[in-house]
Order: structure tokens, then sequence, then C-alpha cells
């Protein structure tokens, strides 16, 4: 169901964001949009889990019905998106020295409550599309860390030019890339790849790595449209490459003979 009703709601959006603009009766619109993103990643992921790495990790996890242990996991990635959020805009460390508007939805201490779903959607949507190339245990939570951080950094490239562009937030001062400071995207790369790490030791069928695959597509897709009419061009450019090193990654994966489901 959650699939549907998302990309309904993306497809919506995109002809609103891209050919015209979102009417200020439906600016609640963009939060919502964060936060089915969030939830459709969790089912994604919930649905992809291959059950066969035994560790700690695996004691705890409820095969069954991992969609439950998920919710938890996404409850912590949502609090620890939320905190370093608080931290960035009241101390301007982490992300540079910038402020929110009202339009992702209602500011908690200066953050939109909705920005803990965007952590969620894009941390769980980067692990997607990330492989344990034969790694287990500690090793391969650090590989697919790494892996997690890349894939967020490449997505904020283009997204936060945007919504800079857009007004949903503003950075002080200029320089960076298209005015968003380099320091940044590297809090993005820390914090994404240690948010990684409350998600399950478990693999990923190929299915929900193809499914979040195309997901991790869309988003890209949508914004580099989005940022040739805001005047952004290396975004654009950013965004093809990205989608391009997507789908590499994922027929590289299936070359390795990951299982398919």
């Amino acid at each position: 169901m959650i699939k549907y009703v998302f990309w309904a709601w993306y497809a919506i959006g995109s002809l609103l964001l891209i050919w015209f603009s979102i009417p200020e009766s439906l600016q609640f619109s963009s939060g919502l949009f964060l936060v089915l993103f969030a939830v459709y990643a969790i089912d994604l992921l919930a649905k992809g889990y291959v059950q066969g790495q035994m560790s700690d990790w695996s004691v705890i996890l409820p095969y069954k019905k991992p969609e439950r242990y998920l919710w938890l996991m996404a409850a912590l990635i949502w609090t620890g998106g939320m905190t370093v959020e608080w931290i960035g805009v009241h101390t301007g460390r982490l992300f540079g020295i910038y402020e929110y508007s009202s339009m992702l939805g209602v500011l908690l201490y200066g953050v939109p409550f909705t920005l803990g779903f965007a952590w969620i959607a894009v941390v769980l949507n980067a692990a997607l599309i990330s492989y344990d190339f034969g790694q287990r245990g500690f090793r391969f939570l650090t590989v697919r860390a790494i892996q997690v951080g890349f894939w967020s950094v490449l997505l904020d490239l283009v997204l936060d030019p945007v919504a800079h562009a857009r007004n949903f937030w503003k950075w002080d001062g200029g320089g960076g890339f298209y005015h968003v400071p380099w320091s940044n995207f590297a809090g993005w790369l820390i914090v994404s790849a240690l948010l990684s790490l409350c998600l399950p030791n478990l693999r990923i069928s190929h299915s929900a790595a193809r499914r979040g695959t195309r997901l991790y597509q869309a988003i890209l897709i949508l914004f580099g449209l989005i940022s040739l009419r805001e005047g952004l061009p290396l975004c654009a450019v950013i965004a093809g490459l990205g989608a391009a090193l997507a789908e590499g990654s994922l027929r590289y994966a299936g070359s390795r003979q990951i299982e398919k489901l």
C-alpha cells in the first residue's frame, strides 16, 4: 500500500515542483513527502532482508516480523538525526551556519520535525543499495557504513543546493558548492555513516536492492530536474552521474551472484 501512495505522491509532486509551483495551501506536502519516503524505505528494507548472517544482531532481530524491529531502529535514527540538526542549527558545527524555514513542517527548537524522517529515508535508501562484498560482522558494518556515507553525500550534493534555492533552509555566507559549505557534506558523510550502524547486520536481497536503486535514482532525477530550473547545472550533472553509478553498482552486485529473491 505504501508503495502506491509514495509513487502517486512522487508523481504529483514532481509535476508541481518541475513545471509549476506548489500552492500555498499545499505547502505541507513537502514535509509529508519526507515522511512517505521514510516509510517506504522502511518497508523495502523490512521485506528485503535475507536471513543467513549469524551475529549478535541475529539474536535480536525478529525474522518473522522484521518491520517491528526496523521501526525501533528508525526511531533511533530519527532521534539521532534531529539531535545533530539541533546541534548544527544552534552551534554552526557539523553542517555550517544555517537555519530552517517552516516550509517542511513545524519547527522543534529550530528544526522541522520532518527532518528526522529525511535522515531515516536517506540512510535506509543508501543501505538498500550498499553491498556486503563477502564481509561479515564488524567488517560488514564498516563496509556498509562507508557506502552509506558515500551514497548519502552524493544525494546531498544535489538535494541541498536545490533546497537552498527553494528556501527550505539557508546558509549564511557564500562560497562552497552553490552557497552550501563543504563542511555540510563532510557532516553528512560522518553522520549518515554512523547512523547506519543502527541497522542490523544482515544482507539485502537482489530484488530489494533493485527497488532501492530505482527509489534512489528517482530522487536524484527529481532534484536534478529541479536544479536545471533553478540554474544549478552541476547538480543536474551529478544527478545523472549518480543515477548511472547506482545502476552500475546494482549490475555489479548481480554479476557477483548476490542472492536473488
